[in-house]
């Protein structure tokens, strides 16, 4: 999504700003989309003033077909995404509110 768009859909969602009224649930896989997508997203979130919680959902951006045909996620993909989900928001001094994670 483009900062832009994100700042926008944020001001729609909540008007007023509320603290607790938007999570922005992260889906980039373990690629270097999260390194260097995510940091353009959280700067613009900020600089807008916005109040929200990023959460990190490594499960969806990392799934692969196994030889039976049943989908599932390489557990080094999901710690991977996890730790760039983590670093980058070290490096924007922000701080990740959540895991999405599916165990079954």
């Amino acid at each position: 999504m483009d900062p832009k768009e994100l700042v926008k859909l944020c001001e729609i969602l909540n008007p007023r700003n509320k603290p607790g009224r938007l999570t922005i649930i992260t889906r980039m896989g373990a690629a270097d989309n999260m390194r260097i997508k995510l940091p353009h997203l959280i700067r613009a979130v900020r600089q807008a003033g916005l109040i929200v919680t990023w959460v990190s959902d490594p499960m969806h951006g990392n799934t692969i077909k196994a030889p039976c045909g049943l989908k599932t996620r390489p557990f080094d993909a999901i710690r991977a995404e996890l730790r760039a989900f983590f670093d980058v928001h070290e490096q924007e001094g922000r701080y990740p509110g959540g895991v999405h994670l599916e165990i079954r």
